[in-house]
């Protein structure tokens, strides 16, 4: 009985440590705020003033608490992406960049543990980012509403844990997706570079075109951002799904929710498994 408790304790361990790594670095602090001047800024600060200014078609409806899901959820298969991407790069290119992962790995139980580990306190810190953004969203719909002096009616809990999971959900697949660019490149810098380029000019350009070339059009099916926003238009209310605006914007194609579940999932395991294949596999000096 004492061989697996002294597993477990080595495993938390190894999470803890990992964990301690993410706080301890100045970037996961930069980008949590930067996720949080996102949300507050672009779903309610710009949209408000335009509400307040008579420009808003929208009107004052999703800026209020009880929309707080539909609102919130419109930034995260883009710009929270892209940010948790970033996350997921330094959290993995890193240990190249610096030198450390040899020594890591000489002091843990072998590179499938340390996987695990990074992982697991990487999905603990997209929790983090989740209730912050949600938490901030909700501060300013409260603060809008009692301003306005409507009345303030919470979001159903089922659409909260729902819209909860579907961002955690796009999260983890883009933070997954930078670390494998980081375990691919060895490094930080160049798995962010192609990250960004993938979700800024790939996805956009041949989302852009999709809609006059048959076979572009099908590609975008299998896009990151195709796939997020799909998942997402069941939790949306009022004239139609939203997106980011500017070079997160989205028109379509749009995909059944449960397709687009299953095609997140998907990623989520070749992502991993990838990272897994080659970390066991390549030589880390």
């Amino acid at each position: 009985m004492g061989w697996p408790m002294g597993r477990e304790e080595t495993a938390m361990s190894s999470v803890r440590a990992e964990l301690m790594l993410l706080r301890r670095r100045a970037a996961t602090w930069v980008l949590l705020a930067i996720a949080i001047l996102l949300s507050v800024f672009f779903s309610y600060l710009l949209p408000y003033l335009a509400y307040r200014s008579g420009s808003a078609a929208s009107g004052l409806a999703p800026l209020l608490p009880d929309r707080l899901v539909s609102t919130l959820l419109g930034g995260f298969p883009f710009y929270f992406g892209m940010l948790t991407l970033i996350l997921g790069a330094l959290a993995f290119g890193s240990e190249y960049g610096w030198g450390t992962l040899k020594t890591t790995l000489m002091q843990r139980s072998g590179r499938a543990h340390l996987l695990l580990a990074k992982l697991a306190a990487l999905g603990a810190v997209l929790v983090v980012f989740l209730v912050a953004v949600f938490a901030a969203g909700a501060l300013s719909s409260v603060l809008i509403g009692l301003r306005e002096g409507v009345a303030l009616l919470a979001p159903s809990p089922w659409d909260l844990a729902r819209g909860l999971a579907a961002g955690w959900l796009i999260l983890a697949v883009w933070a997954l997706f930078g670390a494998l660019l980081g375990v691919l490149s060895r490094g930080t810098a160049l798995a962010i570079g192609v990250g960004i380029l993938y979700g800024l000019v790939i996805e956009g350009i041949v989302a852009g075109f999709g809609e006059s070339i048959g076979l572009l059009h099908d590609l975008s099916r299998a896009f990151l951002r195709t796939n997020a926003y799909s998942l997402i238009v069941p939790l949306q209310t009022g004239s139609g799904p939203a997106s980011a605006g500017g070079p997160g914007a989205f028109s379509g194609p749009y995909l059944d929710a449960s397709v687009a579940l299953l095609v997140i999932l998907a990623y989520l395991v070749i992502f991993g498994g990838l990272s897994a294949l080659l970390l066991a596999r390549r030589d880390v000096s």
